[in-house]
Parts: structure tokens; sequence; C-alpha cells
């Protein structure tokens, strides 16, 4: 739903006379309840679990976190007033009880995690990416099938205020389709894990990162056919993990897409990201940089599009409970970030290689 502002509240922006509507993205917004009475166990006491437990808090109850570290474990529990703590998945599954295993580990350990959660009968929701390899991402895609629990990937862009205002700008059809986009996203290097620093552990800057972009074009343009990436160790030491990767996709309807991941930029330069789209009839773009606010372009002037804010962590959790309940598909099943990894895995062979890579790899089946 769009609200136009009155005439006395329209003022000029960005010095070309761009007036403003308010975005109220309603249809997502958390319904600050608990929903079903569900039971989580968090897996993986690092950075990202810290945002996901502020968000279930509200939404279901958390009652079990596993770490590896039982220092960790111990600390996230009391910080989070957290009744249990463990220090593998089997422990939990032993000795506690819930419906929801919610995966904020390294990537290298998803799938191992994820396929014993579901073997269990637990609904699993998987921080991004999916995996590091299809034949994983597979394991887990069929477990979930076998099982018969939800299995969603938690590719957060997809419920993230400035992409929704987008995405739906397009579906209203204000730009025309799409035909080009650029989406980036810098950093420096992350120093939280160590991991990240293992190719064979983190995938790199683009599989670790730039996925959220991946996704995102994908979700909003189509499926990509044809992959060309130029990048690898520019500046980082110590690793052999890629640190830069600057991405062309070649989508099936002719629409083309740049995506620029990372993660050489001075530790004082800010986490920066943005997007730009152009469609036969007009333009969308933001950037981090200079406003949280979508500017629409079309032959007929601009506007810009503010949207009320929403964690969208908060809403990828309740969108996830919501399928639970209602035996519905989710935005993001295991499938679709298969496919969004596999346009990863193919950017990463272009490069290794030197030359453009078509989708499907390997056959493309699972």
């Amino acid at each position: 739903m769009l609200v136009s502002l009155s005439k006395d509240q329209e003022y000029n922006s960005f010095s070309h006379g761009i007036k403003p509507r308010i975005f109220l993205f309603l249809g997502f917004i958390p319904l600050l309840r608990k929903l079903g009475g569900y039971s989580v166990c968090i897996v993986g006491a690092g950075m990202i679990a810290n945002s996901h437990v502020r968000a279930w808090r509200d939404l279901a109850n958390v009652v079990a976190i596993v770490d590896v570290i039982p220092e960790k474990a111990r600390g996230f529990a009391e910080g989070n007033k957290i009744d249990r703590w463990y220090t593998s998945v089997n422990e939990a599954l032993e000795k506690c009880e819930f419906d929801i295993v919610d995966v904020c580990t390294p990537t290298f350990t998803h799938c191992e995690i994820a396929v014993e959660a579901m073997n269990n009968g637990k609904h699993v929701l998987c921080e991004k990416p999916i995996a590091l390899t299809l034949e994983d991402a597979d394991k887990m895609i069929k477990a979930s099938e076998k099982n018969k629990v939800k299995f969603m990937v938690a590719h957060c862009l997809r419920f993230w205020n400035e992409y929704r205002i987008v995405k739906e700008s397009i579906d209203r059809g204000e730009i025309g389709e799409p035909r080009i986009a650029r989406a980036y996203r810098y950093i420096s290097f992350p120093l939280w894990g160590g991991w990240q620093r293992e190719m064979e552990k983190s995938g790199g800057v683009l599989i670790d990162m730039g996925i959220h972009d991946l996704d995102y074009l994908r979700w909003i343009i189509g499926e990509v056919k044809e992959v060309y990436a130029n990048g690898g160790i520019l500046k980082s030491k110590g690793t052999d993990a890629h640190d830069y990767l600057h991405v062309l996709l070649k989508f099936e309807g002719e629409a083309i897409a740049f995506v620029e991941s990372s993660w050489i930029h001075p530790k004082s330069h800010p986490f920066t990201y943005g997007l730009e789209v152009v469609g036969e009839r007009g333009m969308l773009k933001f950037s981090r940089e200079t406003s949280e606010v979508v500017q629409l372009w079309t032959e007929g002037g601009g506007e810009t599009i503010s949207p009320l804010k929403r964690d969208a962590i908060s809403l990828e959790i309740e969108h996830f409970l919501n399928c639970i309940e209602s035996g519905e598909e989710p935005l993001v099943t295991g499938l679709e970030a298969r496919k969004s990894l596999e346009v990863a895995l193919a950017a990463i062979r272009s490069v290794e290689e030197g030359r453009p890579v078509r989708l499907p790899l390997n056959g493309g089946s699972i």
C-alpha cells in the first residue's frame, strides 16, 4: 500500500523536485505475538545469532542455545535468559524438546546440522548461504522432503525495507520490465571469525556476502543463464578466500546485471550497499551511503519512496512461522537457495577458468 502526502507535505529532495511517498509494507508488519507457542533451539552463538534471538523473543519461545565452545554457549544463554545450553545439536535433541532449529553457524557446518535436525522432525531456518556445494544443498532439500518439515534459508534481502519497495514497485509495473541492474556490497575483511579466511569454509566474498545480491536479483528479474566474473584475492594476506568479485549476469529474458562484492575496503569505511534497476519505462535506486529512501524515476519525473522501518529478520521469522502454521511453502525454499548458490558457484568457476559459464551446472538436477 502506498500513501501519498498532501500538497503541503510535499517537498523538494535531492535538488530535483522529487516528491515523496511513504511505503506501508502492511503485509509483513510483525504481529509481535507468539505464533502457536512454538519453541526454538538456536545453533551457533555468534554475531548473527544475536540478531535472530531478538527477533525470536517476540514471536516464539527460545528454549536452548547450542555452541561448540562451552563458554560462548553459557554466556549467550545467560545474556539472553535462555534456560538451557548445549555443545552439540545431538545433545540438545536428546535432552530438550523444541519444534524449530535455527542454524546460525559458519557455512561449512550448515548441511550436517540442518539434516540432523530435520531427520529428528524439526523445522529448520538456516542462515544464508544454504551450503558451500550443490551436493550439500541437495542433501538438505531431500531431508526436508523426506521428513515433511519446513525448511527455509534466511536470504533477508527479500524482507529488507528498501529492497521490498523495489520489488513491489517492479511488480506494479512502475518501471516496466527490468533491463539492467547494478548491486554492490562493500566492507572490510571480516575478522569476527577466522573461518572466513578459508575458501573451503566460507566460499569467499561472493558466497558469504555477495549471494545476498545474487538471490535478490534472481527474485526481481528471473533465472540466470550465463555468468562471467573477474576478481580473486586482490588485497588480503593470509587467506585463500576471494576478497573481491565483479560479476556480470545474463538472464533468461535478456536482462543483464552487475554485482560487485568487496572485502577489500578499509576498516574505517562503513558497510555500504546499494541497488539500481533500470526498466523499460523508469528506474529505481537507493544507496545506504546517501539515504534510506528509494528514488523512483520515470519519464514524467521523480519521487522518493520512504519505508516504514521494520526489522528484516523479524519479518522473515514471522513469515517462516506462518508457513509452519499454514502449510504454505516459504518464500526462500531450499530449492530457491540452491539456485542462488549455483549462480555463485558459476561465478567462481568463471574466475578460475577465465571464461563465461552457462547455467545450469552439473545438469541442474537434485
